[in-house]
C-alpha cells in the first residue's frame, strides 16, 4: 500500500492510500464524466484520473500566474467545503463550474477533490470576454481558451448538486480522518440555519404587534422543552431548544455574556429535568462542573449554542442509561394514538380508554412525565401540524382549522395566535 505523506502542522503525516485514491477517482470520472482530481493544501494537484482531461485547466496551468490562480482557487474551494460540511459548487477563474470537497487531517482542511469542468447555460458574450480578458492576464491565446471551453459539456444544476454530494462522501472515505468532525459541522450549520429562521419569525411577529421589545423568556416553551427531555424524543427536544435560543438570542442583542448567563440557567433546569427522569445526580454533578467550565472558555455565538445542544443530548444520555421504564411505555404509547388521531375531537377519557387507563391516571402521567397537561400536548401537536401546512400548503385557514381537529376556524386562529403570538395568515407570510 502507497501512502501520500504531506506535511500537516509542520509533521509528516499519512494522508491517505495513492491506489486507493486513484482508483475511486478514476471511478468517479468515468462515472460522471468529467476530470476529477486530488489536490494538496496549497491548491497543488497530486493525483489526477486518466480520463477526462481538463483541456481548459490545462492551459490556464500553462502559465505561472495561470497556475496561480487556480492553486487559489482549489484552495479556497477546500476551505468553504470544510466549513459548511459538504460538496462545495463555484466558478473558476475561467468561469466554468467546479466542485470539490475537503480532505482532513486531524482538525484541518490539508486537501481535497475537485471535479468538473461544466457549464450549466450556453457560453454567453459576458461570459466570453471574461474568458478572454482572463486568459490576457494569464499570457495565454484568447481563441484556444474559447475554442477549449466550447467544448465543455452542459449539466442541470440538480445533476452538478449531486455530483458534489457524491464527491464529499467519496473524499471522506479516501481521507484517514472518520468524518465526526464534518458531521459536528454540518449539525452546527443547520442549527444556525434554525436559529436564523426562529428570529427572522421572531421579529415578524413583533412587528405584526407593533411592538419593539423581545418580550419575556419563553417559559411556556420551555415547560415543552422539559417535557420532550422527560418523553426522550430528542428531535423534538432539539427542535424546542432551537426556538428558545432563538428567543434568547434575539433578547440579548447578540451579547454573548448575556447569552451565557441565560444558557447557563437553562442547563441547571435541564439537569434538574434529568435527575427527576431518572440520571444520576452524582454524575450530573459532575457534567454541570465540566459543562461550567466549558461554557466560560467559548466565545463564538455558534459556538456557544452548539455548547447548549451538547448539554441536552448528554443529560439526555445520562437520564435514558439509568432511568425506571416504568410508566414511560404508556405515556408513549398515549402519545402515539393523540399523534395519529389528533384530527379528530378527542378527549382524554378517548386516549385513556384507548391505552386502558383511567383518565386521572393517565392525566397524572402526562404531568409527571412530560410536565404538559392532555390539552396542552395535544395543542402542541396540531399546532405542529397547522404550521407545516400553512408553510408547506396553499389550503385556506378554515380548511386547515378543520384539517388538524378544530371546527370552528375563529377558535383555531385564536388558539393558534395564542401559542405562536401571531395569527396564522401573518405566519403564512
Amino acid at each position: 500500500m502507497a501512502l501520500a505523506i504531506l506535511k500537516v502542522d509542520g509533521v509528516l503525516t499519512e494522508l491517505f492510500d495513492l491506489e486507493e485514491a486513484q482508483r475511486l477517482i478514476d471511478a468517479y470520472a468515468l462515472v460522471h464524466g468529467v476530470y476529477t482530481a486530488v489536490f494538496g493544501g496549497a491548491g497543488e494537484i497530486l493525483l489526477a484520473a486518466a480520463q477526462p482531461s481538463a483541456q481548459v485547466c490545462d492551459l490556464v496551468r500553462q502559465t505561472k500566474p495561470g497556475e496561480g490562480m487556480c492553486r487559489t482557487c482549489l484552495s479556497d474551494i477546500g476551505k468553504q467545503s470544510m466549513l459548511f460540511g459538504e460538496g462545495y459548487i463555484h466558478r473558476c477563474p475561467a468561469g466554468l463550474v467546479i466542485w470539490g470537497a475537503p480532505l482532513v487531517s486531524g482538525k484541518r482542511q490539508v486537501g481535497g477533490l475537485i471535479a468538473g469542468q461544466v457549464v450549466m447555460w450556453p457560453l454567453d458574450d459576458l461570459v466570453k470576454r471574461e474568458m478572454a480578458d482572463m486568459a490576457k492576464r494569464c499570457g495565454i491565446d484568447p481563441h484556444a481558451l474559447l475554442v477549449a471551453a466550447e467544448g465543455v459539456s452542459s449539466r442541470e444544476p440538480k445533476e452538478i448538486r449531486a455530483a458534489a454530494d457524491i464527491l464529499f462522501a467519496l473524499a471522506t472515505h479516501i481521507s484517514t480522518w472518520n468524518n465526526t468532525l464534518l458531521s459536528q459541522q454540518r449539525d452546527v450549520n443547520t442549527q444556525q440555519a434554525r436559529l436564523a429562521e426562529n428570529i427572522i419569525e421572531k421579529k415578524r411577529s413583533l412587528h405584526s404587534q407593533g411592538t419593539g421589545s423581545g418580550g419575556a423568556y419563553p417559559l411556556e416553551k420551555e415547560k415543552e422543552l422539559l417535557g420532550r427531555v422527560r418523553l426522550g424524543d430528542r428531535t423534538g427536544a432539539k427542535e424546542i431548544l432551537n426556538q428558545i435560543l432563538g428567543d434568547i438570542l434575539f433578547n440579548s442583542a447578540g451579547k454573548p455574556e448575556v447569552l451565557k448567563a441565560r444558557l447557563l440557567e437553562l442547563s441547571v433546569v435541564l439537569s434538574r429535568a434529568t435527575v427527576e427522569s431518572g440520571g444520576s445526580l452524582q454524575r450530573l454533578l459532575g457534567l454541570n462542573f465540566t459543562y461550567v467550565e466549558e461554557l466560560a472558555a467559548l466565545e463564538p455565538i455558534e459556538e456557544i449554542c452548539a455548547w447548549i445542544v451538547k448539554v441536552l443530548e448528554a443529560f439526555m444520555d445520562e437520564a435514558y442509561a439509568t432511568r425506571e421504564t416504568r410508566n414511560l411505555p404508556a405515556v408513549r404509547k398515549a402519545v402515539g394514538y393523540i399523534r395519529g388521531h389528533f384530527r379528530e375531537e378527542l378527549t382524554l377519557e378517548d386516549v385513556a380508554q384507548a391505552v386502558h387507563f383511567s383518565p386521572y391516571y393517565l392525566s397524572r402521567l402526562f404531568r409527571e412525565e412530560l410536565g404538559l397537561t392532555f390539552v396542552n400536548y395535544l395543542t402542541i401537536v396540531r399546532m405542529e401540524e397547522a404550521k407545516r401546512l400553512l408553510l408547506e400548503t396553499d389550503q385556506t385557514v378554515s380548511r386547515i382549522a378543520d384539517a388538524v381537529g378544530y371546527q370552528d376556524p375563529s377558535y383555531f386562529t385564536k388558539v393558534f395566535k395564542k401559542m405562536e403570538g401571531q395569527t396564522p395568515t401573518q405566519f403564512r407570510r
